[in-house]
Formats: C-alpha cells, sequence, structure tokens
C-alpha cells in the first residue's frame, strides 16, 4: 500500500485554524495510509490514543529544518514504508523537504505565502522547496493566486497545485433545534427579543473587533436590542474594552469559548461578523476564514470583511454580505441593520449558507479530493 508521512508543527491537540484544516482532512483517509510526524505535547496521550491512525511525536516543541531532524525523518519512513512526504509549513520546516532523498508535497496556507514571497532572500528559499514537489496542495483560491504570483516572479515552472480549501463538518455544525437555542442564548444572558450578533477570532487588529464595537456603537439608539457577544483572547482586549467604554456598546468579550461549545454559540446567534482586514500593504491579509463556514453551515449568516480568501467563505448578498472598506463602522454597521431589518433575509441567507457548505465545503468530500491528489502519485 501506498503511505506517507505528514510532518507539521501544527496538529491537534494544538488549537487553531491550521491545526483543524489537518486533522479534518487527514482523519477521514485510509488510517494505515500515513503516519502523522509532529511535536511534542504534554496533553497529547488522550488525543492520540483517540485516533484510528499512528501519531509519532517527537521530543521537540517546533520541528526546525536540522540535520538531526532529517535523520529521523528518513528513519521513521523507512520503518513505517512511506514513499512520499507532505510538509506543512514550507518555511523553515519544509527546508529540509529537497534534502530527504524522498519525493514530497507542501501545504500552504496562504499567510506563510505573503510575507516571504516579498522578500528577495525569503522568496528564492521558498521557490527552491516549492520548484522541487511533486505537486502542492492550496488552501483555497487566496494561497493558490499568491503561488501563481510567485512562480510568475521567479520564472520557475510552477508544480501541479491541487486546490483544497478549509471546510466544515455539517455534521457538528448544524442549525440548532428551537430548545438548544434558546437555552444557550439564555446561558450568554440573551433576553427574550434581543438581536444577537456572535464573533469568535483572536482578539488582534487584523481581525476587525475594533470596527465591530464601533458599528455596534451607531447602532445602539436605533437597535436598542442588537447585543454583540466576542468569543477569543489576544493582545488587543484591553484597546476593546477601552473602545466599548468610549462607544457606550453592547458588546461583551467573552473570553475564550470552550471548542465543544462553539457550534451552540455560532448556531443561537442572528448573525455572525468578523471584520478581518488586510494590513501592511497587503502583508498581513485573511487566508480564508473557516468560522464563517460554521456560521453557515449553522444556517446563520455572515458579515466579513474583505481581505485575502474572505470572498471565498462568504457569498456576497447571498450567504451573508463582504464589507469592502473592511475598516469601515458604518458600511459594517448598514449591513447589521439589514439583517436585524428582514428575517426572511436572514433565514434565506442561512440556508443559502448551509447549502454552500454541503456542496462545495465538507470536510468529508474535501478528504476524498485529498485522497484522490495523493493516490495520483501512489
Amino acid at each position: 500500500m501506498f503511505k506517507h508521512l505528514l510532518i507539521t508543527n501544527d496538529f491537534p491537540p494544538k488549537v487553531g485554524g491550521i491545526q483543524n484544516y489537518l486533522y479534518e482532512l487527514w482523519r477521514r483517509l485510509d488510517p494505515k495510509s500515513f503516519v502523522v510526524v509532529t511535536t511534542f505535547d504534554p496533553n497529547a496521550d488522550s488525543f492520540d490514543a483517540q485516533q484510528e491512525f499512528e501519531i509519532v511525536r517527537l521530543e521537540n516543541k517546533v520541528l526546525f529544518p536540522t540535520r538531526s531532524l532529517a535523520r529521523k525523518i528518513r528513519d521513521i519512513a523507512a520503518e513505517h514504508g512511506a514513499s512520499f512526504l507532505v510538509w506543512d509549513p514550507a518555511l523553515p520546516l519544509g527546508m529540509l523537504a529537497p534534502k530527504i532523498g524522498i519525493q514530497y508535497g507542501v501545504v500552504l496556507h496562504g499567510a506563510e505565502l505573503t510575507v516571504p514571497a516579498r522578500l528577495p532572500l525569503a522568496s528564492q528559499l521558498l521557490v527552491n522547496v516549492l520548484s522541487e514537489a511533486r505537486f502542492l496542495i492550496a488552501a483555497g483560491k487566496y494561497p493558490k493566486g499568491e503561488l501563481e504570483r510567485l512562480f510568475a516572479r521567479s520564472g520557475k515552472q510552477i508544480p501541479e497545485v491541487f486546490e483544497v480549501p478549509p471546510g466544515v463538518d455539517p455534521v457538528r455544525f448544524e442549525p440548532l433545534s428551537i430548545e438548544l437555542r434558546d437555552g444557550f442564548r439564555r446561558s450568554l444572558g440573551v433576553t427574550e427579543g434581543q438581536f444577537l450578533i456572535s464573533s469568535v477570532s483572536r482578539l488582534v487588529p487584523r481581525k476587525g473587533m475594533d470596527t465591530l464595537i464601533g458599528a455596534a456603537g451607531m447602532l445602539k439608539d436605533a437597535h436598542p436590542e442588537l447585543k454583540v457577544a466576542i468569543a477569543g483572547s489576544g493582545r488587543h482586549e484591553r484597546h476593546l474594552r477601552r473602545l466599548i467604554k468610549k462607544h457606550g456598546a453592547a458588546v461583551e468579550l467573552l473570553g475564550r469559548v470552550a471548542d465543544a461549545d462553539l457550534p451552540y454559540f455560532l448556531g443561537a446567534s442572528d448573525g455572525f461578523a468578523m471584520l478581518c482586514r488586510s494590513r501592511w500593504a497587503g502583508l498581513e491579509q485573511e487566508g480564508f476564514g473557516i468560522v464563517f463556514l460554521e456560521a453557515s453551515s449553522c444556517e446563520v449568516p455572515v458579515i466579513a470583511g474583505y481581505s485575502g480568501g474572505s470572498t471565498e467563505a462568504v457569498a456576497h448578498e447571498k450567504t451573508g454580505f463582504v464589507v469592502y472598506q473592511a475598516k469601515s463602522a458604518r458600511k459594517t454597521a448598514e449591513a447589521i441593520s439589514m439583517l436585524i431589518a428582514s428575517e426572511s433575509l436572514r433565514r434565506e441567507m442561512g440556508r443559502n449558507g448551509r447549502q454552500k457548505v454541503l456542496e462545495e465545503f465538507s470536510y468529508d468530500r474535501l478528504s476524498e479530493k485529498l485522497g484522490q491528489s495523493l493516490s495520483s502519485i501512489g
């Protein structure tokens, strides 16, 4: 049987978008067809024991492209009969890929492309790693576009690219029953008649929580029923609390919501918003925005800022709204107002979002596509 190694710094029980992407795709493959090679994690034993596939955890907290790691990878590949390696990320870990002597592919998400691709030395390193790959896996249209721009500048031939965007488990993220929805709203302190906009992200400038708070402040008189609940933590938290006070906005920062509660938090909402924006002349962008799809899968309309791959996750005026002036609190307030004003619009956008997930972004479908990509070199 054709067998490969997935070599990554980002795998559960670590939490994050990349970790979730890799896990949800690979756990649906034939468990005998691959082995995950990843970092040490003190909380990994119970997680690893529940998996049908094998996970090899090295003693390192971070995998660096060292000779020692190269030897370990060769030994693990030989022990398991693996004839192909999949690397994530391309830099710096993937710098080992051309040196191992085993065919390989690379997974690319977007963020790790934008900055290195614009710096001469890093750009050359990146092209060297990617150009020798058997194929590349682009996590959506945005990283694929960045790849094409990188190789157009380099003059080298781009390897075959398989586009496998992030997705959703539509069984886990599904519309809530009235009872579950009402019960979770009560647990959040949402009273009858309130309109709940939820948001989930790291509290960093790129995610645009300041814009959402500004919009809530603008709407406080016209729509006193509006409540915004933001889940997450990060370095921007203190600044956001000052903004909430300044605007007198009905916004609550909840801190981190447990992963098990995320489908309920999203499904109990009347709308979801994250006004992600590009920063540093486009060097910092939203790679995709999985949480938009998770909300859509719960039949909740979404509002996204225009950045990177957000328009792939949100179909403007079909599954929600894209605020093309992503820093505009006024445009954001207008989008929220349209959702508040029309229950039929919310229902239609919610249904459209759920259908989009089922047809294009179900992890079952996407993992099958990944499996076909891997089988092409088996």
